[in-house]
């Protein structure tokens, strides 16, 4: 099995659709995502032949990549963009390592894709575009998302060609509240 996590969508979904409807009036400031949490949830007792992470370099003072680091996970890091937030660069790092993956291993196996994100579609760009190809060739696919935020055409093949984790289901296993609320273990 094979994770893609897409940090930037996963955290910025929670945060400004999810949050507001699960605890409302809670300080966007204190949202955290629970990496252990969503990792455990992914896994799922499973053998995980690698992880491919992507999010966006914090403010030094940050201590937020050494949570991900003491899972086991080497994140690929990119600096933000000061007028266009990440301007897509995280998405296309992941997009390249899905497709070099189906060159190199060119048995089918499992990918797990951690985003809402079918952005590119129409221009046969994209996650979804991509997911397509690899599905084409035999690869399995589970897609996790905040069901809020999820782009339909990315559910509509996850149900239909894989399988689709609402994260909404697990809001309390996989986010916490800095110093109010500590997540619930899987």
């Amino acid at each position: 099995m094979y994770i893609f996590w897409d940090n930037s969508n996963i955290h910025y979904a929670g945060l400004n659709h999810v949050l507001p409807l699960k605890e409302p009036g809670a300080d966007k400031k204190l949202y955290r995502t629970y990496f252990k949490g969503l990792l455990n949830l992914v896994q799922n007792g499973r053998t995980i032949d690698d992880i491919f992470f992507s999010g966006s370099i914090p403010p030094k003072e940050d201590t937020l990549w050494n949570a991900v680091r003491q899972l086991g996970i080497t994140p690929s890091l990119l600096p933000r963009s000061l007028t266009d937030g990440e301007a897509d660069t995280t998405d296309h790092v992941l997009q390249l390592a899905l497709l070099r993956l189906a060159l190199d291993h060119p048995e089918p196996s499992t990918v797990a894709l951690l985003t809402g994100d079918g952005a590119g579609i129409n221009s046969g760009e994209g996650f979804l575009a991509d997911a397509k190809r690899l599905s084409a060739r035999g690869w399995q696919f589970e897609v996790y998302s905040w069901d809020v935020a999820c782009h339909s055409e990315l559910r509509t093949f996850a149900t239909t060609n894989g399988k689709y984790f609402k994260l909404e289901n697990y809001y309390e296993n996989i986010t916490y509240i800095k110093g109010l609320r500590k997540a619930i273990e899987l």
